[in-house]
């Protein structure tokens, strides 16, 4: 009996893990997610260093791919932050369902949260959700 409670467990949170979307570093390695971030990396000076090692080698804590709507379009939200320091140093990045476009939001810190890829007040909104979620 304990085998297939044990069973049954390791099933269901396979399932509930494959329900995750995929995380930043995954979709880095496509050339159009890869643009838009190297773009909005060009607004990010000085960078980070703990951003320039992710956007290196994928060396960070990442969480997976959220949906999110705003303004009636689709997009795509991810975070990265620093190894040991995620409340005071994070970057939440969102793509357009076109992955033409990126827009962050930088905690350096635990300064002021800055915006960059000139988002809308909308898009600035969702931005700040996630940060806090």
């Amino acid at each position: 009996m304990r085998i297939v409670a044990l069973l049954a467990f390791v099933l269901l949170a396979s399932a509930a893990g494959a329900q995750d979307g995929p995380f930043l570093f995954d979709v880095l390695l496509k050339p159009s997610y890869r643009a838009a971030w190297d773009k909005l990396m060009q607004e990010l000076k000085p960078t980070p260093a703990w951003l320039v090692q992710f956007a290196r080698n994928f060396d960070g804590v990442a969480g997976p791919m959220k949906p999110a709507t705003v303004e009636g379009k689709a997009y795509e939200l991810y975070f990265v932050c620093k190894p040991h320091d995620c409340a005071a140093n994070k970057f939440e990045v969102m793509f357009e369902g076109a992955y033409k476009r990126a827009y962050g939001l930088l905690v350096s810190d635990g300064g002021a949260p800055s915006f960059y890829g000139n988002p809308t007040p909308a898009m600035q909104e969702a931005l700040t959700q996630a940060l806090k979620g």
